[in-house]
């Protein structure tokens, strides 16, 4: 069943320290990525090849896991082999899509790395095939850098103002 009405919100920006509490949990070279729903809003936070302490408040951890969708593409030069001599699948293949599944824990198909993010994915029942799902080319330790540095500014102008009036 899949329920098209699921909206993401556009959420605030998470914290400097609450990034950093992140950082400690999955570690800073977690990869930015983001799900498209259908509705067209978008559920953003990080893949990360495991969780390894308690996730800030308010964040949630996620399997992601690939499954063969029922779309079907020919291998480059399918179109040569005769049609008596095609096999089903073995000329061609199945696209791959992710799917949610917010009960983390062993599973038997392909898994993927975990899902971190403030969004509620609960109940969302949706296949993100390649054009509605990817990294962002962004780490955690990226969007840390970019929180700090514009706290710079504010701590610099404290350390230059002369505290002599």
């Amino acid at each position: 069943m899949r329920n098209d009405g699921i909206h993401m919100p556009e959420l605030p920006e998470p914290t400097l320290d609450e990034l950093e509490r992140l950082a400690e949990a999955i570690g800073e070279r977690a990869d930015g990525f983001e799900l498209d729903m259908p509705d067209g809003s978008v559920a953003r936070g990080y893949r990360a090849p495991g969780i390894h302490g308690t996730l800030p408040e308010g964040w949630r951890v996620y399997d992601i896991m690939e499954c063969d969708s029922e779309r079907w593409m020919p291998y480059p030069g399918y179109e040569d082999v005769a049609e008596a001599d095609r096999e089903d699948g073995e000329n061609g293949r199945y696209e791959t899509s992710l799917v949610i599944d917010d009960n983390p824990g062993p599973h038997f198909v392909d898994q993927g790395d975990p899902f971190v993010t403030r969004h509620d994915l609960s109940g969302v029942d949706w296949e993100f095939d390649e054009g509605h799902c990817g990294y962002d080319g962004v780490q955690l330790s990226d969007d840390i850098a970019r929180l700090a540095a514009a706290a710079m500014p504010v701590m610099e102008s404290a350390r230059t103002e002369s505290p002599i009036r």
